[in-house]
């Protein structure tokens, strides 16, 4: 008996294994950078949230510090903060840090009671904007008209 060896010809399989897993890198590389990249914005935006989130607190914080100067001086309107000869100001309609910029809101409840809203805003990139606004009830504790 004779035997037969029969040769197969399998040239055209290592083109197909090679294309394989070159489509296989191809995709691993591109999901490996895209949750890098996805990674970086996140703690990014993270980053300047908790900023902005600071910045809204220090404004809440001013206008306390400016109704310890005077209750009934707080005027209902629209501000921007500064720090004039080492004392918290209102000035102007917004003030700026960095990419930050914020409004104070001040609002009466009554005659013994205002809200104060800060809000602040800033781009993050091209096509994400961020805002934030905490408010607060200031009161007349010193000297309340409605005691007197």
């Amino acid at each position: 008996m004779k035997k037969e060896w029969l040769i197969i010809d399998r040239t055209g399989f290592s083109l197909v294994e090679a294309l394989l897993a070159s489509a296989i890198f191809v995709l691993l590389v591109t999901m490996l950078s895209g949750a890098y990249f996805y990674g970086q914005e996140s703690a990014v935006l993270a980053g300047n949230t908790a900023r902005a989130t600071m910045f809204a607190e220090e404004g809440i914080e001013a206008v306390r510090n400016i109704r310890d100067g005077g209750f009934y001086d707080l005027s209902d309107g629209t501000y921007g903060l500064a720090v004039l000869g080492g004392e918290w100001t209102f000035s102007g309609s917004e003030d700026q840090a960095d990419i930050f910029s914020r409004q104070v809101v001040i609002s009466s409840i009554d005659v013994d009671r205002k809200n104060a809203t800060v809000n602040v805003s800033w781009q993050q990139n091209g096509q994400r904007s961020g805002s934030i606004a905490l408010t607060t009830e200031i009161t007349s504790w010193a000297f309340p008209r409605s005691v007197q």
